[in-house]
Parts: structure tokens; C-alpha cells; sequence
């Protein structure tokens, strides 16, 4: 079975803050909802994010991608 990102966010060390979790938790699941071509952009995992949690901001959504960009725990893709 593939690791969770909140399984690689524990192994990288990276701190998971409750909207850390929900964030990653959504990313996690979008293969699973969304098929495995899914590359939702930041935006778009805004609009799944506040379905589950409506007060996470997108600024929020931005700032957690770009950490677990940094930390190695993402990669982005540029299409």
C-alpha cells in the first residue's frame, strides 16, 4: 500500500497541525475519489479542503503545500 502523506509528514518530521492533517488527508484520498491522473492545483484543493474544513483559508492551503514541497513530501508539476 502506498504512504499516506501524513505518514511521509510524520517521517520527514514535519509538524502536522489539525489543518495539516485535514489538508493531507484530502490530498491523500484524491486518488482514491478522483482517479490516479489527479493533479489537483492549489486552488482546486482549496475547494475540496473547505468542504470538509470551510475555515481553513486558501492562504493556509498554499503555505501547507509549499512545506511539504520543501520537506521532500511533494513534487510539483508544472503543466
Amino acid at each position: 500500500m502506498n504512504e499516506t502523506i501524513e505518514q511521509k509528514c510524520i517521517s520527514k518530521g514535519v509538524k502536522l497541525t489539525e489543518q495539516r492533517k485535514i489538508i493531507a488527508r484530502v490530498m491523500s484520498e484524491s486518488k482514491e475519489t478522483y482517479g490516479e491522473s489527479d493533479h489537483p492545483d492549489v486552488d482546486e484543493l482549496y475547494k475540496r479542503v473547505s468542504k470538509v474544513e470551510p475555515r481553513i483559508s486558501i492562504a493556509t492551503v498554499y503555505r501547507t503545500v509549499k512545506l511539504f514541497e520543501e520537506s521532500g513530501i511533494l513534487t510539483k508539476h508544472d503543466f
